[in-house]
């Protein structure tokens, strides 16, 4: 039996299909016993269709839990600065990601209180891989 930290799911909305080493991916001919980080470049999500980006394990370090536990850490600090509150928070038009600048992205390397004007050119969304143009302002 997998453990959570091997399964990871899928982050889209409406779609959270999780990928269960022990079962593979039947449609993709993914055999039994392939790990997450195993899959083959170009592989989608059975259910969406979206990439390996979409996909956050169950457990462990880069899951939606971990994530939440190390926001709170992250708010504190802008509130030190007090500069991020005033700043607007931008939605992925593919998937729905909220990019919040209180936050800011970790995994891009994007520290709290980086406005989505001070972005990258080349920024993409951490759950679908869009570019910066398909995001819109909330």
């Amino acid at each position: 039996m997998s453990l959570p930290e091997e399964m990871y799911q899928c982050q889209m909305v409406n779609c959270g299909y999780i990928y269960d080493p022990d079962k593979g991916d039947r449609k993709s001919k993914i055999k039994k016993g392939t790990q997450f980080k195993d899959l083959p470049e170009g592989w989608r999500c059975p259910v969406c269709g979206a990439t390996v980006k979409a996909f956050k394990p169950l457990a462990g370090p880069g899951s939606v839990h971990a994530e939440n536990a190390s926001a709170a850490p992250a708010k504190t600090e802008t509130e030190i600065k007090g500069t991020a509150s005033d700043m607007k928070k931008y939605r992925c038009d593919v998937c729905g990601y909220i990019y919040d600048p209180d936050v800011g992205d970790d995994a891009a390397g994007i520290p709290a209180g980086t406005s989505f004007d001070d972005l990258p050119d080349d920024y993409e969304c951490p759950v679908c891989g869009a570019g910066k143009d398909e995001f819109s302002e909330v």
